[in-house]
């Protein structure tokens, strides 16, 4: 039988630093009756001052509330084993209540998928198609993670 060389085990760490998301205002609504409606504003008035890699949508839950945060992020290699990814996007409008009468009554489950179909709905629009955010690598929300990427 020949023999197998040994097996050598090696220990290491990669480093992941992330900026964190800012929680909306207290007592918070937004001026924007959809989803459409909210990212279609973005795309019109609020274009990036420099290119984004990574576009979030995140929630934040509350007393029978559900409001969404968008926030455009790229990464920056710090060596072999740290990475930075700094939030360089904040649009004004980067805050959306989703209305009660599209959450009340539904499981938390139901809500983001509600959500993701909502998403995925703006994402297969042509305003979507000809906006910064088809520019971007991928789009992901913090409940389901990457749902676009760039072919």
């Amino acid at each position: 039988m020949k023999d197998e060389e040994p097996i050598q085990v090696i220990n290491g760490s990669f480093t992941v630093e992330e900026d964190d998301v800012e929680p909306p205002p207290p007592v918070f609504t937004s001026r924007f009756k959809t989803v459409n409606e909210w990212l279609s504003f973005i795309v019109d008035n609020e274009k990036p001052k420099k290119e984004i890699s990574t576009y979030h949508i995140d929630v934040f839950e509350g007393d029978d509330e559900c409001i969404l945060a968008l926030t455009g992020t790229n990464t920056y290699k710090i060596s072999n084993t740290h990475q930075r990814v700094k939030i360089e996007y904040t649009p004004d409008e980067m805050y959306f209540n989703l209305p009660k009468s599209e959450h009340q009554g539904l499981t938390r489950a139901q809500v983001f998928e509600h959500l993701t179909e909502r998403i995925n709905h703006f994402i297969s629009s042509e305003k979507f198609k000809t906006s910064f955010f088809n520019q971007a690598k991928s789009i992901k929300t913090s409940w389901q993670g990457e749902i676009w990427s760039a072919k």
